[in-house]
């Protein structure tokens, strides 16, 4: 059996991971081994971003997990992709850049994470951030990350702002910055025609680095302790065993579900779960695999009566003129995700931030599949923010080379049911604005006919899918169920820690790539022993007269 042994050893180089080996490794005295299960992110695929949809579906660079049957979907095992390749899921993803509302880290801090409320991430925040546009306080100007905006436009995107304005919703220049709350342009982490995956933002800089090592086609099986500290790594690398000390810590930043699956075959979870597999329990803490969000999320999809949707760039030659105009300038439709715009709005009065995130996409995709519609149309995603539901990961097997067993519980709650209908309502009442109108053809999904909360139920449980965002299955905390301290140090043991989506103790309102990032950023420095970046003291925005009403303004009409 190999051995080999660095000061760190990192498992996972996803969107914390990589960035926390590359961190480390800025200091000169230490070493790191940063270990990724799939292959080097070599296939175009994987950067140009509007092949996104096609790279979370490729399975060479990716998990291809499914869920177990959902009680709440009527039974429906729903595609779970993660990345397995260098830099994680941020090789794979929709590359939409959010941040999330200022309330949801002081969420975490109100749940035993102190030290991560929102002036303490915020730092973090802009520090991992180069935003290529207009820098203000709240945007980081010199960061590894490059994030940028599209420059024009599809036609239907101006058109949704344009009629988010008219149903009575404030735009936001910054849906990033002081106000979430509103319509505005989304921030996708790509620039100059590329994917800024944390392989290209922090790994390739680090790549001379003689005390980072890189190694690929390394799947670990299981962590090994003396004691109660952890201090090694068993794995697998190219079909040979083998064994990866490490002098000083263990970082676990291998996602929400591998995390814990990694946790629980390496003894540490729920006790009576680990002895059901004949697993040897080593540290006892039932909230291993626990408290599994995501967000949910369907659509509203129309015909488009012009002919300027995505649709029409479809065809062969328009698909070769595009590949063609993206080798030669780097622009053009493959140099967008086309996530271009969406909205942040409260579902009713009395809820104090935004719980219905809206994204308008100028293509319809047949609903729960992976392929577009060749008609012309468009959809609105309508994603509700903060459901109550929580699911588990557990292990299926003690085979470390068995997919663990994900149940989400999607739509347990019936709050998950009261959210879903009103974002459809809003999102169709933003449809029927005087702006949509040259657009707006016939309502393809869920259709004219379903509109009573009876059949809008229905509808959700047939057809709602995963925003793919899955978190919190090793939170941070201190209380029972707590898996990591505000260090992200494994409870009751010593040279481990998480570090990774996994110890959210609340998923954010956004997508959950960039707050991910976030995490590494602030989780190195913890590690490093550095002092935390000074508080940054900004104001965010919440309505005033949220209590008692649910946007500015009433629309101006129908």
């Amino acid at each position: 059996m190999e051995v080999d042994e660095a000061d760190y050893v990192v498992i996972g180089s996803g969107s914390a991971g990589a960035i926390i080996a590359s961190r480390l490794s800025e200091d000169p005295d230490c070493s790191v081994l940063l270990m990724e299960a799939g292959p080097r992110d070599r296939s175009p695929l994987l950067h140009v971003p509007a092949a996104a949809r096609h790279a979370f579906n490729a399975r060479r660079y990716n998990w291809s997990y499914r869920s177990e049957p959902e009680p709440g979907l009527s039974g429906r095992r729903l595609a779970q992709p993660r990345g397995k390749v260098l830099g994680g899921s941020s090789s794979i993803n929709g590359l939409v850049y959010l941040r999330g509302h200022a309330l949801d880290y002081e969420s975490w801090a109100e749940c035993g994470a102190t030290g991560w409320s929102y002036p303490e991430v915020l730092p973090y925040f802009l520090r991992l951030e180069r935003f290529l546009g207009p820098t203000t306080e709240y945007r980081g100007g010199s960061g590894p990350v490059e994030v940028s905006t599209v420059d024009a436009p599809n036609p239907i995107s101006r058109a949704f702002m344009e009629a988010c304005a008219q149903a009575g919703y404030e735009f936001t220049d910054d849906v990033n910055g002081y106000r979430q709350e509103g319509f505005g342009r989304f921030p996708m982490n790509a620039a100059h025609g590329y994917r800024w995956s944390t392989v290209r933002a922090y790994l390739r800089p680090a790549a001379q680095r003689a005390n980072l090592a890189v190694r690929t086609g390394c799947v670990a099986e299981r962590i090994l302790f003396e004691g109660r500290r952890a201090v090694a790594v068993a794995c697998r690398h190219k079909r040979r065993r083998c064994r990866v000390r490490a002098r000083r810590e263990i970082i676990l930043s291998a996602g929400a579900f591998n995390s814990p699956k990694l946790l629980m075959l390496s003894g540490v979870g729920p006790p009576d779960h680990l002895r059901a597999h004949g697993i040897e329990v080593r540290q006892a803490l039932p909230g291993v695999g626990r408290n599994l969000q995501d967000h949910q999320i369907s659509s509203v999809q129309m015909a488009c009566k012009r002919p300027v949707s995505l649709a029409g760039r479809l065809s062969i030659p328009s698909r070769t003129m595009a590949t063609l105009r993206w080798v030669l300038r780097r622009d053009g439709l493959l140099a967008s995700n086309h996530f271009e715009c969406g909205a942040f709005i409260r579902s009713a009065a009395g809820v104090r931030f935004p719980d219905i995130q809206l994204y308008c996409f100028p293509i319809a995709v047949a609903e729960g599949s992976k392929d577009f519609l060749r008609d012309h149309g468009f959809q609105i995603q309508v994603s509700p923010q903060r459901s109550p539901s929580r699911g588990c990961v557990e292990l299926a097997s003690g085979d470390p080379d068995a997919a663990p067993s994900i149940r989400f519980n999607y739509l347990e709650s019936e709050q998950d049911y009261v959210s879903f209908r009103a974002g459809f309502r809003l999102a169709r009442e933003i449809l029927r604005q005087e702006a949509m109108r040259p657009y707006r053809g016939e309502e393809l999904s869920p259709g004219p006919a379903i509109s009573s909360d009876e059949a809008l139920d229905r509808f959700v449980r047939d057809n709602v899918q995963s925003s793919y965002h899955p978190s919190g299955t090793c939170r941070m905390g201190r209380d029972p169920l707590a898996v990591v301290d505000p260090q992200c140090r494994v409870h009751g043991l010593t040279g481990l820690r998480v570090a990774d989506a996994s110890i959210m103790p609340n998923v954010p309102s956004c997508n959950i790539n960039c707050p991910t990032m976030m995490i590494g950023e602030k989780a190195a420095d913890i590690i490093a022993g550095r002092d935390p970046l000074p508080r940054l003291n900004l104001p965010w925005y919440v309505d005033p007269e949220w209590r008692t009403r649910q946007r500015l303004r009433p629309p101006r009409g129908t």
